[in-house]
């Protein structure tokens, strides 16, 4: 019988700490962007086109955070 490293051994809190940091980044990139678009359009009365491209922009962001992380482990 071999003994177990405890560094071996996956804990599931770190794997639920990890995606719902994940979650949150993507969550935090979303909403940072629409509020800019937001805010955009407010300043130059471009109602919604900031708005709507600004979020897209923090979808495609937030995908890409998460993916990386997700590969690099």
């Amino acid at each position: 019988m071999t003994k177990k490293n405890k560094n071996d051994q996956k804990n599931p809190l770190d794997s639920f700490i990890r995606y719902s940091a994940s979650a949150i980044q993507m969550g935090a990139a979303i909403a940072i962007c629409a509020y800019g678009g937001v805010k955009l359009d407010e300043w130059l009365d471009t109602e919604p086109w900031f708005t709507v491209g600004l979020s897209l922009f923090g979808v495609f962001g937030g995908l890409y955070l998460v993916l990386k992380d997700l590969i690099k482990q």
